[in-house]
Protein backbone atom coordinates (compact mmCIF):
# COMPACT_ATOMS: atom_id res chain seq x y z
CA UNK A 1 0.00 0.00 0.00
CA UNK A 2 0.95 3.46 -0.46
CA UNK A 3 0.01 7.14 -1.63
CA UNK A 4 -1.50 6.32 -4.96
CA UNK A 5 -4.16 4.13 -3.35
CA UNK A 6 -5.69 6.70 -1.00
CA UNK A 7 -8.06 8.56 -2.41
CA UNK A 8 -9.11 11.95 -1.29
CA UNK A 9 -12.23 11.40 0.52
CA UNK A 10 -9.64 9.32 2.40
CA UNK A 11 -7.46 11.35 3.10
CA UNK A 12 -9.70 13.92 4.22
CA UNK A 13 -10.81 11.91 6.84
CA UNK A 14 -7.13 10.28 7.55
CA UNK A 15 -6.21 14.09 8.36
CA UNK A 16 -7.68 14.52 11.82
CA UNK A 17 -6.94 11.52 13.23
CA UNK A 18 -3.39 12.10 11.64
CA UNK A 19 -3.20 15.19 13.16
CA UNK A 20 -4.78 13.90 16.60
CA UNK A 21 -2.03 14.42 19.02
CA UNK A 22 -3.94 12.93 21.90
CA UNK A 23 -4.10 9.44 20.38
CA UNK A 24 -2.48 6.72 21.40
CA UNK A 25 -0.47 4.57 18.53
CA UNK A 26 -2.69 1.61 18.61
CA UNK A 27 -5.93 3.70 18.66
CA UNK A 28 -4.52 6.33 15.25
CA UNK A 29 -3.57 2.93 13.43
CA UNK A 30 -7.24 1.45 14.14
CA UNK A 31 -9.33 4.27 12.91
CA UNK A 32 -6.21 4.92 9.93
CA UNK A 33 -7.15 1.20 9.35
CA UNK A 34 -11.09 1.50 9.10
CA UNK A 35 -11.10 4.42 6.94
CA UNK A 36 -8.63 2.54 4.04
CA UNK A 37 -9.89 -0.85 4.57
CA UNK A 38 -14.03 0.86 4.82
CA UNK A 39 -14.18 -1.65 8.00
CA UNK A 40 -15.30 -0.95 11.35
CA UNK A 41 -12.95 -0.29 14.21
CA UNK A 42 -14.98 -2.89 15.80
CA UNK A 43 -14.31 -5.66 13.28
CA UNK A 44 -10.32 -4.52 13.69
CA UNK A 45 -10.48 -4.62 17.09
CA UNK A 46 -11.26 -8.57 16.76
CA UNK A 47 -8.24 -9.21 14.67
CA UNK A 48 -5.34 -11.33 15.37
CA UNK A 49 -2.75 -8.90 17.28
CA UNK A 50 -0.01 -10.67 13.90
CA UNK A 51 -2.92 -9.38 11.55
CA UNK A 52 -2.91 -6.20 13.09
CA UNK A 53 0.77 -5.50 12.98
CA UNK A 54 1.02 -6.22 9.30
CA UNK A 55 -1.36 -4.11 8.30
CA UNK A 56 0.12 -1.68 10.93
CA UNK A 57 3.14 -2.18 8.98
CA UNK A 58 1.65 -1.68 5.78
CA UNK A 59 -0.05 2.15 6.25
CA UNK A 60 3.73 3.52 7.79
CA UNK A 61 4.21 5.48 4.59
CA UNK A 62 1.28 7.98 5.94
CA UNK A 63 4.02 9.02 8.16
CA UNK A 64 7.38 7.82 6.82
CA UNK A 65 7.39 8.55 3.53
CA UNK A 66 6.74 12.28 1.58
CA UNK A 67 3.97 12.83 -0.66
CA UNK A 68 5.18 11.54 -4.46
CA UNK A 69 5.62 15.17 -6.49
CA UNK A 70 4.16 15.07 -9.77
CA UNK A 71 0.92 17.33 -11.10
CA UNK A 72 -0.60 15.24 -13.65
CA UNK A 73 -2.55 16.80 -16.35
CA UNK A 74 -5.42 15.16 -16.44
CA UNK A 75 -7.74 13.17 -13.34
CA UNK A 76 -9.46 10.22 -14.05
CA UNK A 77 -11.98 9.16 -11.39
CA UNK A 78 -15.70 7.48 -11.69
CA UNK A 79 -15.25 6.95 -15.04
CA UNK A 80 -14.52 10.50 -15.79
CA UNK A 81 -12.03 12.40 -17.09
CA UNK A 82 -10.94 16.01 -15.28
CA UNK A 83 -8.39 18.70 -17.39
CA UNK A 84 -6.32 20.15 -14.96
CA UNK A 85 -6.21 23.89 -16.12
CA UNK A 86 -2.69 24.76 -15.33
CA UNK A 87 -2.70 28.10 -17.53
CA UNK A 88 -3.92 30.26 -14.56
CA UNK A 89 -4.08 33.44 -17.05
CA UNK A 90 -6.63 31.84 -18.68
CA UNK A 91 -8.91 30.86 -15.70
CA UNK A 92 -11.91 33.28 -15.70
CA UNK A 93 -11.75 35.49 -12.58
CA UNK A 94 -14.85 34.10 -11.00
CA UNK A 95 -12.91 30.63 -10.90
CA UNK A 96 -10.06 32.33 -9.03
CA UNK A 97 -12.69 33.59 -6.32
CA UNK A 98 -14.25 30.39 -5.96
CA UNK A 99 -10.88 28.40 -4.69
CA UNK A 100 -9.74 31.29 -2.58
CA UNK A 101 -13.67 31.54 -0.74
CA UNK A 102 -13.33 27.73 -0.68
CA UNK A 103 -9.80 27.26 0.24
CA UNK A 104 -10.80 29.10 3.94
CA UNK A 105 -11.09 28.33 6.85
CA UNK A 106 -10.58 25.01 6.11
CA UNK A 107 -7.97 24.23 2.98
CA UNK A 108 -7.96 20.07 3.59
CA UNK A 109 -11.65 19.86 4.36
CA UNK A 110 -12.49 21.86 0.82
CA UNK A 111 -10.18 20.39 -1.08
CA UNK A 112 -12.03 18.67 -2.86
CA UNK A 113 -14.15 22.24 -4.26
CA UNK A 114 -11.07 23.54 -4.28
CA UNK A 115 -9.67 21.28 -7.51
CA UNK A 116 -13.57 21.48 -9.00
CA UNK A 117 -12.58 24.92 -9.54
CA UNK A 118 -9.32 24.21 -10.78
CA UNK A 119 -10.48 21.16 -13.58
CA UNK A 120 -12.34 21.69 -16.82
CA UNK A 121 -14.56 18.52 -17.23
CA UNK A 122 -13.99 16.44 -20.17
CA UNK A 123 -16.21 13.83 -22.53
CA UNK A 124 -15.50 11.64 -24.92
CA UNK A 125 -15.91 12.60 -28.80
CA UNK A 126 -14.96 10.84 -32.34
CA UNK A 127 -13.26 7.55 -32.18
CA UNK A 128 -12.87 7.90 -27.88
CA UNK A 129 -11.42 11.36 -28.02
CA UNK A 130 -11.55 13.26 -24.94
CA UNK A 131 -12.52 16.60 -25.84
CA UNK A 132 -13.08 19.84 -23.15
CA UNK A 133 -17.15 19.46 -22.12
CA UNK A 134 -18.93 23.34 -21.08
CA UNK A 135 -17.86 23.98 -17.50
CA UNK A 136 -21.41 24.47 -15.99
CA UNK A 137 -21.36 26.36 -12.64
CA UNK A 138 -24.26 24.63 -11.33
CA UNK A 139 -22.68 21.54 -11.98
CA UNK A 140 -19.31 22.75 -9.00
CA UNK A 141 -20.95 20.08 -6.56
CA UNK A 142 -21.07 17.31 -8.87
CA UNK A 143 -17.23 17.82 -9.99
CA UNK A 144 -16.26 18.54 -6.25
CA UNK A 145 -17.88 14.94 -5.64
CA UNK A 146 -16.50 13.50 -8.74
CA UNK A 147 -12.77 14.48 -7.39
CA UNK A 148 -12.96 12.93 -3.84
CA UNK A 149 -12.99 9.55 -5.06
CA UNK A 150 -9.91 10.97 -7.59
CA UNK A 151 -6.49 9.90 -6.03
CA UNK A 152 -5.11 12.52 -3.32
CA UNK A 153 -2.08 12.42 -4.81
CA UNK A 154 -3.35 13.81 -7.92
CA UNK A 155 -5.56 16.48 -6.28
CA UNK A 156 -3.11 17.46 -3.58
CA UNK A 157 -0.39 18.09 -6.26
CA UNK A 158 -2.53 20.02 -8.65
CA UNK A 159 -3.98 21.90 -6.06
CA UNK A 160 -0.18 22.96 -4.44
CA UNK A 161 0.48 23.79 -8.63
CA UNK A 162 -2.30 25.96 -8.35
CA UNK A 163 -1.65 28.14 -5.58
CA UNK A 164 2.17 28.02 -6.19
CA UNK A 165 1.67 29.67 -9.59
CA UNK A 166 -0.98 31.69 -8.67
CA UNK A 167 1.15 33.13 -5.51
CA UNK A 168 3.92 34.06 -8.33
CA UNK A 169 1.01 35.50 -11.03
CA UNK A 170 -0.04 37.73 -8.57
CA UNK A 171 3.30 39.22 -6.91
CA UNK A 172 4.47 39.68 -10.74
CA UNK A 173 1.18 41.21 -11.87
CA UNK A 174 1.12 44.01 -8.59
CA UNK A 175 1.69 46.90 -11.04
CA UNK A 176 -0.81 45.72 -13.87
CA UNK A 177 -3.35 45.48 -11.41
CA UNK A 178 -2.70 48.60 -9.65
CA UNK A 179 -2.92 50.24 -12.63
CA UNK A 180 -6.57 48.60 -13.52
CA UNK A 181 -7.97 49.66 -10.24
CA UNK A 182 -6.59 53.08 -10.89
CA UNK A 183 -9.15 53.28 -13.11
CA UNK A 184 -12.29 52.60 -10.86
CA UNK A 185 -10.93 54.13 -7.90
CA UNK A 186 -8.17 56.61 -6.29
CA UNK A 187 -4.72 55.44 -6.51
CA UNK A 188 -3.91 54.74 -2.59
CA UNK A 189 -7.16 52.92 -2.45
CA UNK A 190 -6.10 50.82 -5.52
CA UNK A 191 -2.62 49.98 -3.95
CA UNK A 192 -3.94 49.10 -0.63
CA UNK A 193 -6.54 46.72 -2.29
CA UNK A 194 -3.66 44.71 -4.47
CA UNK A 195 -1.02 44.90 -1.31
CA UNK A 196 -3.74 43.34 0.64
CA UNK A 197 -4.77 40.71 -2.58
CA UNK A 198 -1.46 39.29 -2.87
CA UNK A 199 -0.59 39.75 0.96
CA UNK A 200 -3.51 37.06 1.43
CA UNK A 201 -2.92 34.45 -0.91
CA UNK A 202 -1.87 31.40 1.51
CA UNK A 203 1.36 29.48 1.19
CA UNK A 204 1.19 25.44 0.63
CA UNK A 205 2.55 23.87 3.29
Amino acid sequence: MNWTNITLKQYQDLYPVLMDDTLTELDKAVRVLSIILNVTEDEIDSWPLEKLKDYKDSISFLINEDIPRKVPKYIHTNGKRYRFVHEIQKMPAARYIEAKTYSEPDLMANLHKVMASCVMPQKRAWYGRWVDDKYNAADHPKYAADLQDARFVDVYNCVVFFYLVFAEWMHSSKDFLTSQFKTIMPEDQATGLVNLMVGSIPQPK
